[in-house]
């Protein structure tokens, strides 16, 4: 009976011992991680000594709050080593999305040059001015097609009509476009920003 008291007695302090073992052994952890867990098992042999009454109370307790704030701040660090990775990687994926989202408007920008002034533009602040003021030639068809029509057949029977009309380039190419275009949008447009790399602030 009294051997079962002891074992009853012992039983926390092996847990912390076997739990801490395990983090230093089986954890995939960095090295803070396991300094942590190596904290935990000297945790667990002073409250062991501690009940065999081979340390004091006080001495107990002292060196218990120190391994505390030991096995706290090694955890506390590994955790925001890991934390600062996800975070970097979150940033970097972020960046390289608006990135390659900026360089498809230029080259949407651009295309709607050339086929305006039959050449690409060198200047990337005039290509911003392009966007914002200038207007392009867009053809519509005016009427309703019936379905039993081709169009061309609608537009040689004179059933619809082929126009041409300005249309600023804005409207054209970045905002009265598709709804599936516009679903693949991660980020508003806005041709001040298109033309320099996110977060660098550097022209492309």
């Amino acid at each position: 009976m009294d051997l079962l008291k002891k074992l009853m007695k012992f039983g926390f302090p092996a847990l912390e011992v076997i739990i801490g073992a395990y983090l230093v052994t089986f954890s995939d952890q960095g090295q803070m991680f396991i300094i942590a867990g190596v904290a935990i098992i000297a945790s667990g042999l002073l409250t062991g000594l501690f009940i065999a009454n081979v340390i004091g109370k006080g001495v107990n307790y002292a060196l218990q709050f120190v391994i505390l704030l030991v096995a706290v701040y090694f955890a506390y660090a590994d955790y925001n080593s890991v934390d600062s990775e996800i975070r970097f990687a979150r940033k970097k994926q972020k960046v390289e999305s608006e990135t390659v989202q900026h360089l498809k408007d230029i080259r949407t920008a651009q295309l709607a040059f050339r086929d305006t002034h039959k050449r690409f533009i060198a200047d990337l602040d005039s290509l911003v001015n392009f966007v914002k003021n200038d207007s392009i030639v867009e053809i519509r068809a005016i009427g309703d097609k019936p379905d039993t029509l081709t169009t061309a057949e609608a537009i040689s029977l004179g059933v619809i009509i082929r126009d041409t009309f300005m249309v600023s380039v804005m409207d054209a190419k970045f905002i009265n476009i598709p709804e599936a275009a516009l679903k693949k949008r991660r980020y508003p447009f806005n041709p001040d920003q298109m033309i320099y790399a996110p977060f660098s602030g550097k022209m492309f």
